[in-house]
């Protein structure tokens, strides 16, 4: 009897292929479940702190500038840095007149930094959109040095000058009237065309102890008496100071008014 080995095996091999194409779609199946599990758990993740602080900077700026958004380009955070997640909006503002530096604080938890910012070329949001005009500058009228002021001298009219400057970057107390250096001494060297400052300057050494000098008493009622007495103690101008009278041994007080000059009180 002769076996058709073909005939038996056609069975056997349909349900090989049929169990093979099972296997292969459910591996199929795993791959795609796997794969959109996988990109869900990704999308989940949180933004970072830094990350979010980052984007929050770019829409203030973005906002405040009317720039582009991509042209907004934030500086690298110190990756020391250790930024809390904010539970309450941000808060931005510039601290500083230039427009490269803007505060980011938090209120809870409390903390700040600061974030360079270059927006290149200030691209405008919207094209042809007139730029806002920036305010005038503040100017004023301040003494400056006429001369080259070496430290000791003696200040008078001639080496300094009023000077029409900017407000912004002036020095503190900047000396503005000519009245302001009557009798002064320079304290240290100051450059032709620089701002004079209060602390640049003192009264110098009007009267010094041992000198007889002229005191005047009575100018406020009208009639003057005046007598020469001794300085018992180097004196500025408007500095009070002790002085004797040698005739009659008394002593006196004035006020410093000039060069060994003194008003009684």
């Amino acid at each position: 009897m002769t076996v058709n080995t073909s005939t038996l095996m056609k069975p056997s091999m349909q349900m090989l292929c049929r169990l093979l194409d099972q296997v292969t779609i459910r591996g199929l199946w795993f791959g795609v479940v796997f794969c959109l599990s996988s990109w869900s758990a990704v999308a989940a993740v949180p933004a970072t702190p830094a990350a979010a602080l980052q984007k929050s900077v770019i829409e203030w700026v973005v906002q405040t500038q009317s720039v582009a958004p991509e042209a907004v380009v934030l500086a690298p955070l110190d990756p020391r840095l250790q930024i809390q997640p904010c539970s309450k909006p941000l808060n931005m503002d510039l601290p500083f007149a230039s427009p490269d530096t803007i505060r980011v604080r938090c209120a809870q938890p409390a903390w700040q930094l600061f974030v360079r910012v270059t927006v290149a070329g200030r691209v405008a949001v919207q094209p042809g959109q007139a730029k806002a005009e920036s305010a005038p500058v503040e100017k004023r009228q301040v003494l400056v040095a006429a001369v080259p002021l070496q430290r000791g001298m003696i200040l008078t009219e001639a080496h300094v000058r009023l000077a029409t400057v900017d407000t912004p970057g002036m020095p503190v107390n900047v000396l503005e009237q000519m009245s302001q250096i009557l009798h002064s001494e320079v304290l240290r060297d100051v450059r032709p065309d620089t701002p004079l400052r209060s602390q640049d300057i003192r009264p110098t050494v009007l009267v010094k102890r041992g000198q007889m000098v002229l005191m005047s008493v009575g100018q406020a009622q009208g009639f003057q008496i005046s007598a020469r007495v001794e300085a018992q103690q180097d004196g500025r101008y408007g500095e009070q100071i002790k002085l004797k009278n040698r005739d009659s041994g008394r002593m006196l007080t004035g006020l410093v008014k000039g060069p060994n000059q003194v008003q009684g009180l």
